[in-house]
């Protein structure tokens, strides 16, 4: 038989609320059977009056004693609803613990994490798995785990769409693609991400990790139009009365907040809209020394150098990357360092200072190569490439070209390939080797049944090498 309990809190506002209507006091109420203590009590909903005394003040102002089923609530349902709150409180916890402290320790206690039959939290428990593998950099477990929510979601617990947690898999499985350097699979999982996202639903910053995503990896892809079309999107939504490109404050994570004021200055100066860069790359530096976040104000600042050397105002770009590379024991991102090296590599090359040039592409490339980031190395090799061309250094400048463009081969990157078929066949050709035609027949190939075929011209030439923000963690 089922047990039942009464709901004083609601119950006590109901007469209070009642008796407020009616314009009566509590004095008015009191008589030899109910005070003005015992009134008082019962509208507070304390637990030391009887029912009786309670249905007595109920029937007293006139309450209907149908409303008062309404009151109490099933016990059965109420420890399950005690003991689901301690189940997402210690999940809680131990995410908070994945995130800020020991993704180790985190793999344990899921191991041993009690969980009843059928529980929906499986979900929680398979996503947590996932993150642990993930910061772990074990992709292939992650993958995993992040699929098996999805799975759970989709055929058992249908309940815990709400909680967006599949849509943040998929933000997590475009990460996974976007580390093996797979940039069209990882800007198709966010893409789902989105359609999946559920407005009322929980963990509302999703929506703007997955757009996020989506407008680095167009980045990434040279579709700078559709990059900047996302951004306006997050704009608009955080702060519908501000302009266009203005900080979006209103975004619950400052980490989002300082990776779209990063990826638009980027985006800006890709444009040669250096000023709008400039103003708004040193807002988000302000805002990330504020709040100490050391990546992020590594990255602002050698993105604020980078549209500087742009301009050409190499003494000013110069304090720009030497300051991001000050904070080199602070963060934790190692690929910032690549592209402050890069950045610094190409600096010194304008200046054909040579050596130093040389010094700080050959630690790009050994940093990129170590955490297996496929696009900045190529940006560094054809970077040191171009560094042995100007020192007349031909074999190791061909060696160095030909290795960045089999990465950018092997993933697609194509702006960089055009750009080093057409590097090898000009080089080449001024040395009198034939070789040349190999690779001007290469670009020709390669480009010309998408020109006439309505595709978009070549993409050859641009801006000074340009970094792609890494997505926030989630």
């Amino acid at each position: 038989m089922k047990k039942y309990r009464l709901d004083r809190i609601e119950l006590g506002k109901l007469i209070r609320e009642t008796r407020k209507a009616k314009k009566l006091r509590q004095q008015d109420l009191e008589d030899n059977i109910v005070s003005q203590v015992v009134i008082s009590n019962i509208e507070t909903g304390k637990t030391d009056v009887s029912e009786q005394k309670i249905i007595y003040l109920f029937n007293k102002l006139g309450l209907k004693e149908e409303d008062m089923s309404r009151f109490y609530i099933d016990e059965e349902k109420i420890n399950q609803e005690e003991v689901n709150e301690e189940i997402e409180l210690r999940l809680e916890s131990i995410e908070t613990m994945i995130d800020l402290a020991d993704p180790d320790q985190g793999i344990v206690e899921l191991r041993s994490f009690p969980l009843p039959p059928g529980s929906p939290y499986i979900v929680v428990v398979h996503f947590l798995r996932g993150k642990c593998y993930f910061f772990k950099r074990n992709l292939k477990k992650a993958q995993k785990h992040f699929f098996e929510a999805i799975r759970c979601i989709n055929d058992k617990h249908t309940d815990m769409i709400s909680t967006n947690l599949k849509s943040l898999c998929y933000y997590y499985l475009s990460r996974v693609e976007y580390l093996q350097n797979n940039l069209h699979q990882a800007l198709e999982y966010c893409k789902k991400g989105i359609n999946t996202f559920i407005i009322d639903g929980k963990r509302k910053y999703t929506k703007h990790l997955l757009l996020l995503g989506k407008s680095i990896y167009f980045q990434k892809l040279n579709r700078l139009e559709d990059a900047q079309t996302v951004l306006n999107e997050i704009s608009h939504n955080a702060l519908p009365s501000e302009k266009t490109g203005s900080i979006p404050y209103e975004i619950e994570s400052k980490e989002v907040v300082l990776n779209f004021v990063e990826l638009q200055a980027t985006i800006w100066a890709k444009g040669g809209m250096h000023t709008q860069a400039i103003n708004h790359a040193r807002k988000g530096i302000a805002l990330a020394r504020v709040d100490k976040a050391y990546d992020r104000c590594c990255e602002l600042w050698t993105t604020l150098g980078s549209v500087y050397s742009e301009k050409g105002n190499l003494n000013l770009a110069e304090i720009c990357f030497l300051t991001a590379l000050k904070l080199k024991d602070k963060i934790k991102k190692e690929y910032l360092l690549a592209y402050a090296y890069t950045q610094l590599g190409d600096l010194y090359s304008k200046r054909n200072e040579f050596s130093s040039s040389g010094e700080y592409f050959l630690k790009a490339v050994k940093i990129s190569k170590k955490i297996n980031d496929a696009y900045q190395e190529t940006e560094a090799l054809m970077g040191l490439g171009n560094c042995y061309v100007k020192q007349g250094m031909h074999d190791q400048a061909v060696q160095c070209l030909h290795k960045a463009l089999e990465l950018a081969r092997q993933h697609d990157f194509m702006k960089q390939k055009n750009q080093l078929l057409l590097m090898l066949g000009h080089y080449l050709r001024n040395m009198g080797n034939s070789d040349y035609q190999r690779y001007a027949l290469d670009f020709f190939f390669s480009n010309a049944d998408a020109f006439f075929e309505g595709g978009e011209q070549p993409m050859l030439y641009g801006p000074t090498k340009q970094h792609a923000a890494d997505p926030p963690d989630g």
